[in-house]
């Protein structure tokens, strides 16, 4: 299968639980019905759900049966939920000030900072609840635990850089923030996969780093897409830090794609889509 009709049909499944999971209309409460509609907003925005597909194809990847397939939709759903309560919070005027996403108001723009607020707490704590009926829940809930944690660690740092001279910033700045605020999750998303279909340390571990690694390729190719936005302003980006030389940063993009793809030699089940993943993440640039 191609790699766009297995995304698909990965997408299609996510969809399918990010529906069933979301709370659902009804209620009567004072304020809840348009709470619930702004939840509703935060997910149903658009996306291309990267995170929870990565979830679903190292499952299968491990050669998940049935039943830990159904838990690694779960943690992919779980995901989805953490990564969306960050985009919430991130948009807010005391982040970063976004009032748009993907064509669409962002949630405080259309419902309030208040109510930004509680839809990312609520999205967070839903993220955790979807893990609490798996087989294999404590390591996950660990796994994921970990991740909320660094997440906030690496947006803790990007704005700190936003607020000092750019020439302070430095490629151990970059790595950290990086690593922490965009390859987590994205490491952690492959991670469960691998736990929900109990593969071996080894495996969990290479999967992790496959996560890890693709991550940060995916944010320095965000970076050389948005160049002219990347040299503007007091954004930590990696262009700034390699002063403007987009050679290096594809360089760097590269590598990093090339180790992905020696993790996934210690997976033991079919990685073809996981290796065309990460292959497309340059493609971009071409």
């Amino acid at each position: 299968m191609a790699l766009n009709e297995t995304l698909a049909a990965a997408r299609a499944q996510i969809e399918a639980a990010l529906e069933a999971a979301l709370p659902k209309d009804g209620a009567k409460m004072l304020g809840q019905p348009l709470f619930n509609e702004a939840v509703r907003h935060a997910i149903k925005a658009g996306g291309k759900r990267v995170r929870p597909t990565l979830t679903l194809l190292c499952a299968d990847a491990c050669k998940a049966t049935p039943e830990q397939r159904e838990d690694a939709l779960r943690a992919a759903v779980a995901i989805e939920f953490l990564h969306s309560y960050t985009l919430v919070h991130d948009d807010l005027p005391a982040m970063d000030n976004d009032t748009e996403r993907r064509g669409a108001p962002t949630v405080w723009a259309k419902y309030g900072e208040g109510c930004a607020v509680l839809v990312g707490d609520f999205l967070q704590a839903l993220a955790f609840e979807q893990i609490v009926p798996c087989r294999n829940a404590a390591p996950m809930l660990r796994a994921l635990a970990l991740a909320a944690t660094q997440v906030i660690r690496g947006q803790v740092s990007d704005i700190a850089a936003a607020k000092a001279e750019p020439s302070t910033w430095d490629p151990a700045l970059l790595g950290y923030v990086f690593t922490n605020k965009t390859a987590m999750l994205i490491a952690t998303a492959c991670c469960l996969g691998a736990i929900a279909a109990e593969a071996p340390k080894a495996v969990r571990e290479a999967l992790f780093t496959y996560g890890t690694l693709v991550g940060l390729a995916f944010q320095y190719v965000d970076d050389l897409l948005d160049a002219q936005q990347s040299t503007e302003g007091n954004e930590l980006n990696a262009l700034a830090v390699y002063d403007g030389e987009a050679e290096a940063v594809r360089i760097t993009a590269e590598y990093c794609t090339r180790e992905a793809l020696k993790a996934l030699e210690a997976v033991p089940g079919d990685t073809a889509a996981l290796a065309d993943f990460a292959r497309s993440l340059l493609e971009r640039l071409a």
